[in-house]
Parts: structure tokens; sequence; C-alpha cells
């Protein structure tokens, strides 16, 4: 009997030690729960957070033509940034402190700068201060702003989002009070064309852009009949090495950057911005020229140019765009349905065009010696 439990127990050590153990693959077993809680987040969410948004089925329509310029008062602009980044985002403590970006800014004549960090609202002392914040943290670069927001939020779809999982981010911006910008389209085609047909949400579009410029983007859309609005910015990272030569910043804040790559460039800020009227440069003035489109979008060619200056529009009970202006341009041009260019008018700080019946809505470009100017839409309504 003691020989058979004898027998029983070496028998069980040989089948235990002839059996795999599962502890050496410990690492790769971790891993690969990590990586299904993550597809079964990603789905979940996917799945869950989305919108469905009826898109205009036309061109704008009726008899009554909307100016967006017609209240503007005084001979003076404002020039506005929103688009800005600084150090306060835990993992980009190498980048400027908002007390540098806004003395930078005001130093080049700017009325206003919102500092726009990745997934949250930065705080400030200043109470004229544009609060805002960027969304996305996706490789696509597909990235969203959302100027005057009240309250910051994650991320849910930081690897794949749908197109309805994008109109419920835009649509949750808009209802914590934001204003909705796509960012930077051009970036690794982030947003084509017929992807920003085929979702809603957004007011605006980066048409001018460190990273691509494209005013042709608002054609497709305002054909649809979608009152989108352009929008210029500097899309701020890191000021040109002049600037920072002037701040105080510590040693290892200077070695980041030059690992980085990032100091020692001329940049890309104080060029693109957009100009609102007279005395328009607090939060809540700015909000309301950017929901009714009463600013224009400026990109200045070089930094040391002087900035152009934008035009006044009105339209008359004729139906006539007035066009007058301090500077003189090289070139005017109405666009009309599709990109279609309607009129040029060369060398003139002047111009007149009349709606045709055919005619949805008209924006205008202008081209001066020192940048370039993009208005709003002027578009029929009933």
């Amino acid at each position: 009997m003691l020989f058979n439990v004898s027998g029983s127990i070496a028998y069980t050590d040989r089948q235990t030690a002839m059996r795999p153990s599962l502890w050496k693959y410990r690492y790769l077993l971790v891993l690969l729960s990590l990586l299904g809680i993550l597809i079964v987040y990603q789905l979940a969410v996917v799945l869950l957070l989305r919108k469905t948004i009826v898109l205009p089925a036309s061109s704008f329509q009726g008899s009554e033509i909307v100016n967006p310029y017609q209240n503007w008062n005084g001979n003076g602009q404002e020039k506005i940034s929103l688009h800005a980044h600084s150090n306060e985002v835990w993992f980009t403590p190498e980048r400027h402190t908002i007390k540098e970006i806004q003395s930078e800014y005001k130093r080049e004549g700017f009325s206003n700068v919102a500092i726009t960090d990745y997934g949250q609202i930065s705080q400030t002392e200043n109470p004229n201060y544009i609060r805002g914040m960027e969304w996305g943290q996706n490789l696509k670069k597909r990235h969203l702003l959302a100027i005057g927001i009240q309250k910051s939020f994650y991320d849910y779809f930081p690897v794949y989002a749908t197109r309805e999982n994008l109109n419920w981010v835009m649509d949750r911006m808009q209802k914590l009070g934001g204003y909705v910008i796509i960012s930077h389209p051009k970036l690794f085609d982030s947003f084509s064309r017929e992807e920003l047909s085929a979702i809603g949400g957004f007011q605006a579009v980066e048409v001018y852009s460190p990273f691509g410029d494209d005013p042709k983007i608002l054609d497709s859309l305002l054909s649809q009949g979608r009152n989108v609005h352009c929008m210029a910015s500097d899309d701020l990272h890191y000021f040109p090495e002049n600037s920072i030569k002037t701040f105080d910043q510590p040693f290892w804040k200077d070695m980041i950057q030059t690992l980085g790559n990032q100091r020692y460039r001329k940049g890309e800020s104080f060029l693109r911005y957009i100009v609102t009227a007279d005395g328009v440069k607090d939060q809540p003035s700015v909000l309301a020229s950017l929901n009714s489109g009463s600013f224009y979008c400026v990109k200045k060619f070089f930094q040391a140019a002087e900035d152009p200056k934008v035009p006044k529009i009105q339209v008359t009970k004729k139906n006539t765009i007035q066009l007058n202006s301090k500077e003189r341009y090289l070139e005017i041009r109405f666009i009309g349905q599709k990109g279609e260019v309607l009129q040029v008018s060369p060398d003139t700080n002047k111009a007149e065009y009349t709606f045709q019946e055919k005619d949805s809505y008209v924006r205008l470009e202008m081209i001066a010696l020192t940048g370039s100017i993009l208005s709003n839409a002027i578009y029929r309504s009933n």
C-alpha cells in the first residue's frame, strides 16, 4: 500500500514536469490582456458615443442678403490669435509660459490671444483672456479647437473615431459653450474635403495654417448651404529664436528645445490671425463676432511686414456689395458658388459687385502688398 502511494506521487511529479508552464509567458499574457481591454473599450465608445447630424441638402436660398460686416463701426481693427500652446500641460513643460505668450503677442500688436492647450483649459489672472482647448490625441492628427468652452473633457477616441463620433464630440463642445474649429485639415490630410462635407457641428476651418493654406475648402462647404467660417491661426508651439533669447527660462528647457530641434528656427508665429472690429477684443465680444462671422482672416507674407488693412463691406438695398478700404489692394476677388471667380478688381481700394440670381453666396479675397485677407460669406437667406 505504501508502495502504491509512493508510485502515484512519482507519476504526478513527472506529469507536472512535462506540462508547459504559463509563467514564463506572463508578460505576453499581460500585454495581450491590456490590448484586449483597449479593443473592447474602443469598440464600446465608437458604438455608444455617436451622433447623426442632418446636413443641408441645398445651397443658400432666399431674397434677403445677410452681411456679417454690416454693423462694423470705427476705423480701427483688433488682431486676435486663437491657437497657441503653452507649458501648462504636464507633457509639454518645455513650451513657453502663458505670460511669455501674451507678452510676445502684445508686443506684436495683438489685442488678445487664446491659449488652446491639449485637453485642458489653461488659467490666467487676465479677465479679458480668451479661454479654449484643443481636442485630439490620435495619430491621424484629427484635432478640434473649442474657443470659449466652459469645461474641458477627455479624448475618448485615442485610436479611432467614426464621423458620427466626431459629430458627438463637436456637439458636446457646442453644448459647453465652445465655438468649434477644424484644426489644420491639411496636416497628414487629417480632414479631407469629402470628410468635411460629411460631418457637422463645426463653425470654422483653419484654411490659413502653418501646415497648409487652402481657402478653397470653404467653397465646398458653402456650396452645400453651410455657413462655415474661415480661420487663420499660428498654431503656436514655439517662438522664433529671437524671441526665445529674451526669455528667462531654465537650462533644462533650453536643452529640451534644442534636442527637439525647436531652436534656431524663424518660426511661424505672428503671421496668421483674425481681425475683429474696433474694440472687439474681450472674450464675450470676440465670441459674438465668431458666431456671427463678423471677422476677417489674415495671412501676412513675412514677419517684418506691416499689417494689411481690412476693408469695410456694406450691402445696399439693391443687393450690391460695396468694398472700401484705406489700403490699395493688388487685387480684389469676388468668389461664388463652387469657387467660381465672379469678378476681379485689380489695383484699387474700392470695388462693387451686385448679387445675381444664380449667386447663393459671395465671399471676398483681398491680395495686399504685405498679405492676403479673406472675408466670410455674404449669403442669401429667407
